[in-house]
């Protein structure tokens, strides 16, 4: 069923609903007021005709079951039967009309106004004391009819029907006014083609929930465009980067056995710069494997605690094997005093490498390769960690671009890397939901600053 057919289903029942709710109400009150105003009347009637009755009550004697009453007769319609204390009938117009049980004579006299139908006809009976102050229990019976209250029922039931009418097309029309920018937003999804991801959606009105949808919808465009750049950008470098150092390493070896003797150090040349240009491919493909298992498995990695210094102190010591002439200074600050607050949760084996990338940005760019670390303990949990180096500094220009895979500044491109360390870097960082921020001023070397989350 289409949203507008639904629509317009709900809005007949809901508008059907309250009218007949409103109409039943109106009916069922306006049929009350009409029966308490001919109760009303009846019991006046019977009342007046008691007293005329009982003016000589001493007279009044219980009537035989076949005597017939005298003087003027009701209509049968109508009848009035006065009842003494004993519960014997000494008055009635029509005599020959039902009586009631004794047990429903004794409750009236017991002083309970009784409105009941029998039959069709509609009985009041209460209980009258004359003026000698002898009991009697006066029944009044007649039919109720009332033609307004027909009139009413039939115009409440046409205005009825009507007003459905009116709600049924006033509801298609003004589901299909609603649904209206719904179809515009599908008409443009449609036109919107994989090629030209550039196409956004449009919306005159900005301030309802459609207008939401819009800018959501938008922004996950914004996130698919920039994911199928950055796959594009992602192919076209990783075939870049792997391209370069393999092509050297063939030019380099047939270079070698382009004559047929060669001096040993012209070998030992040779080979020296192939291991070069190996580790250098083994660490790009390092890097992307660890950035393609943290895009991949990033809800799957497993969290364990971790002793932030130590975790520091082992990722110096490997750095430092790989690279002797780097200098390393460790600080800290604000030691807890027990061995669990040092600890934060992570998992070590991508924070170590996280931590890796960036102390060796910091000795590379670093003329005198040189790095300071600092660790600032808190009670609390909200570590933090200082890395500054007193390289060249990060042009304002380059600060948001740093941490795109394969970015390098065009000031930097003789320094030998592979533009992934920063972007390996700031996905670890986003998983282990600690806050990354970057101060830098040119000629004055760069600080990356790194707040972890509260142990809670």
């Amino acid at each position: 069923m289409q949203i507008r057919t639904k629509l317009t289903l709900q809005f007949i029942l809901l508008v059907a609903g309250i009218l007949f709710f409103s109409h039943y109400f109106i009916y069922y009150k306006f049929r009350e007021i009409n029966e308490n105003e001919f109760y009303n009347s009846l019991h006046s009637k019977s009342l007046m005709t008691a007293e005329m009755v009982l003016h000589d009550e001493n007279t009044l004697k219980p009537l035989q079951p076949n005597e017939k009453p005298s003087g003027v007769t009701l209509p049968f319609r109508e009848n009035i039967i006065i009842y003494n204390d004993r519960l014997e009938k000494v008055f009635a117009f029509n005599h020959d009309a039902n009586p009631l049980s004794a047990a429903s004579l004794r409750n009236i006299k017991a002083g309970n106004e009784y409105r009941f139908e029998q039959g069709k006809s509609n009985i009041i009976g209460f209980r009258h004391i004359s003026k000698s102050g002898k009991e009697y229990v006066i029944l009044a019976e007649s039919v109720f009819s009332s033609e307004d209250i027909g009139h009413l029922r039939n115009i409440l039931m046409v205005t009825f029907f009507i007003a459905i009418g009116i709600v049924a097309c006033g509801g298609w029309f003004y589901a299909a006014q609603a649904l209206s920018p719904v179809s515009r937003i599908v008409d443009q999804v449609d036109r919107i083609l994989p090629t030209d991801l550039s196409a956004r959606l449009k919306l005159k009105n900005q301030k309802d929930e459609l207008s939401r949808l819009v800018k959501t919808f938008n922004r996950l465009l914004d996130r698919i465009q920039f994911a199928f750049k950055m796959q594009k950008s992602f192919i076209s470098n990783v075939s870049h980067e792997l391209k370069n150092p393999l092509s050297i390493i063939i030019s380099q070896l047939e270079v070698s056995l382009d004559k047929a003797e060669r001096s040993k150090e012209e070998y030992r040349s040779t080979l020296h710069s192939v291991l070069d240009d190996m580790r250098d491919l083994s660490g790009i493909t390092e890097k992307l494997l660890q950035l393609a298992r943290v895009y991949s498995e990033d809800t799957n990695i497993p969290f364990e605690e971790v002793r932030l210094d130590e975790l520091m102190l082992q990722t110096r010591e490997s750095l430092l094997r790989m690279h002797p002439e780097y200098h390393i200074v460790f600080d800290v600050e604000g030691v807890p005093e027990t061995e669990a607050e040092l600890c934060i949760k992570g998992n070590e084996s991508l924070l170590r490498s996280a931590f890796l990338n960036l102390l060796d940005n910091g000795c590379k760019f670093s003329p005198d390769k040189r790095v300071s670390v600092k660790i600032f303990f808190n009670a609390a949990g909200n570590h933090r960690v200082e890395i500054t180096d007193q390289g060249p500094g990060i042009p304002a220009k380059d600060l948001q671009l740093i941490f795109q895979p394969f970015y390098r500044s065009s000031e930097n491109i003789h320094v030998r890397g592979s533009g992934i360390g920063l972007s390996l870097v700031e996905s670890i960082m986003k998983i282990h939901r600690i806050i990354l921020d970057v101060d830098s001023a040119q000629g004055k070397g760069t600080t990356f600053r790194l707040n972890f989350p509260a142990a809670a």
